[in-house]
């Protein structure tokens, strides 16, 4: 005899970027593995400021790179754990455009793509060293505006506020 066992999570799919934000590399044109892929961890990290970084157990963003004929499709996945995860996390929350810090995470992470590519093709000499540093794309969450920091915690904090004070009714009908 088999158990059912429920989920302890449920996933969805939210893409490479925001939805309103334009695609800016098909699947399977040159140089999509690298944009798609910096596109998708900019968007993790804009989610984690976003839904103010909860517990991995309530609710974690992943970046999956998933095969086609093409090559490796990319997408962010939000993983939300049964409960307080349903709670914190809302679809209508996650943001349809990019924010100041996202722009500027790409902006670096495009022009470290492009000098790689310079490099790699010999327009740039071997010893070229980049003003702003090589390495991976900078955390640039400290430019982020507080009211707006402040806006998305609140957001989070009256969803958790909503569903006590409807998990309070419900146990007084009883």
């Amino acid at each position: 005899m088999s158990q059912a066992t429920t989920p302890i999570a449920r996933e969805v799919s939210l893409g490479t970027r925001p939805k309103n934000e334009p695609q800016f590399i098909a699947p399977g044109e040159p140089q999509y593995g690298e944009i798609a892929r910096l596109d998708a961890f900019i968007f993790k990290r804009y989610l984690d400021r976003v839904f103010w970084n909860p517990r991995p157990e309530v609710l974690r963003f992943e970046v999956r790179a998933n095969p086609s004929a093409v090559g490796s499709v990319y997408d962010v996945v939000a993983i939300v754990g049964q409960g307080v995860g349903e709670v914190w996390f809302s679809e209508d929350a996650v943001p349809s455009r990019w924010d100041y810090v996202a722009i500027t995470e790409s902006s670096d992470g495009l022009g470290r793509l492009q000098r790689e590519k310079a490099k790699a093709e010999g327009r740039l000499p071997d010893d070229y060293v980049p003003f702003v540093g090589d390495g991976p794309v900078q955390d640039y969450s400290n430019l982020e505006n507080p009211e707006e920091v402040e806006q998305r915690r609140w957001a989070v904090v009256n969803r958790l506020r909503e569903a006590n004070r409807r998990a309070r009714e419900a146990a007084v009908k009883r």
